[in-house]
């Protein structure tokens, strides 16, 4: 979960800071989250956890994503 882009943005959210994946997500991962600010994260968490679908989650943090131009980071895969 940590190794893909969405995973790790909510793990973020929730506090996480240290992460184990595989090396190759490593700078993918490192990129991602250098771009984005905390509280802005947190606050996109408090909206996933009131979500009532796994499709809503994956909605909302696509919508998170494009609006700060990082959209290409969720569609690049595992």
């Amino acid at each position: 979960m940590a190794g893909e882009a969405m995973g790790s943005l909510v793990l973020t959210g929730v506090g996480y800071r240290t992460f184990s994946m595989n090396g190759r997500s490593v700078a993918r991962v490192k990129y991602l989250l250098r771009q984005l600010v905390l509280a802005e994260v947190q606050a996109l968490t408090q909206r996933l956890l009131a979500a009532r679908s796994a499709s809503e989650v994956r909605q909302w943090i696509a919508l998170f994503l494009e609006e700060r131009g990082l959209s290409a980071l969720a569609r690049g895969g595992r």
